[in-house]
């Protein structure tokens, strides 16, 4: 059973759901704090309607992943298959929705939505080229990455290139969503199988990581130094190092960055009387929109609280991802 935090920890994140994204982050952190018969009543909260909804079709594929942990292989699989037969792609990879005010945008976001459950139900190859495709299109140099890039223009066709891009900085949760979805991937997969050139774009991006860590903290823009702290980016980058360094990935000073992570935010950006972690960047971020953000932050998000207390079972709680033995779902057979 999880101590008493954690519990706390995700039901204040089940007071702020209305996404697939949100029900699947919550999910996933209750699977590995052990809280196996919440878990299942939530599954079956989901499975009371359509898996797969519009427009946030990549989001809503995100739950594919808790059903499969929940043994429900059948209900996967027919999710899967609807995924694949509605999904619209951008740019090769999956585009985020299905509305038409947003075609051709590839969201950093769409990388944990998608991969690991695509992962999980038997599609690695699918998985893994999307995580490569998503790092391709959306990486800086230095590979962080950035959030939204419109990729149903040419970037020949362009006016001045940087106008293909909804959202060009380095938003914290874009590296993270990715950094996340790599290692939920990889968690699945036969390691003697892993993909060389997805490893070497995460060992890129987390050293990256590592260098704009301030205070054991991450920033709404990472590589801006006067962007205000955004709590979180903090614990969804820190629980992919954690696992990450767990799967033997991020190199040494994966695990104590995410274990300093951890400490800041509890002692800093906490409620202990409410269980709700403060100072979130407020979402969506797209440029050129007067909105709530970046200026301003947003408290009890679900993305953080189930990643928060995700983080939590790994480092504070010792919880081993290998112990659970996750396995992908082979080929189904008629």
């Amino acid at each position: 059973m999880p101590s008493g935090v954690v519990k706390r920890m995700l039901e204040r994140g089940w007071d702020r759901v209305d996404t697939g994204g949100k029900h699947s982050g919550l999910l996933n952190a209750m699977y590995l704090a052990g809280c196996r018969d919440w878990f299942d009543e939530k599954v079956a909260e989901v499975l009371a309607g359509p898996v797969i909804t519009h427009p946030n079709l990549a989001d809503s594929s995100s739950r594919i992943r808790p059903l499969v942990l929940a043994g429900r292989a059948d209900e996967a699989r027919q999710a899967s298959a609807d995924f694949h037969r509605e999904r619209v792609a951008a740019g090769g990879v999956t585009q985020h929705t299905t509305a038409r005010s947003t075609a051709g945008w590839v969201f950093a976001d769409t990388a944990y939505m998608v991969a690991p459950s695509q992962a999980i139900v038997g599609n690695g190859d699918f998985a893994v080229a999307e995580l490569k495709g998503f790092h391709r299109i959306l990486a800086q140099d230095d590979g962080l990455l950035r959030h939204v890039f419109n990729a149903s223009v040419p970037e020949a066709e362009s006016y001045i290139r940087i106008d293909l891009w909804i959202d060009g900085t380095a938003w914290g949760r874009a590296s993270a969503w990715w950094a996340a979805g790599v290692v939920d991937t990889l968690e699945v997969l036969p390691q003697d199988g892993w993909d060389a050139e997805l490893l070497a774009m995460y060992e890129q991006t987390a050293a990256r990581l590592l260098q704009c860590q301030d205070e054991g903290l991450w920033r709404s823009t990472i590589d801006d130094p006067y962007a205000p702290v955004d709590t979180s980016a903090t614990v969804m980058i820190a629980y992919a190092l954690a696992k990450g360094a767990q799967l033997g990935l991020g190199g040494p000073g994966a695990h104590g960055a995410a274990a300093a992570a951890l400490e800041a935010v509890l002692r800093h950006h906490f409620d202990w009387d409410t269980a709700v972690l403060r100072h979130q960047q407020f979402g969506p971020m797209v440029v050129n929109i007067p909105s709530r953000n970046p200026r301003y932050l947003d408290a009890g998000n679900a993305y953080g609280q189930g990643f928060l207390a995700a983080l939590f079972c790994l480092v504070a709680e010792g919880v081993r991802v290998r112990d659970l033995d996750l396995r992908c779902l082979q080929p189904h057979r008629t």
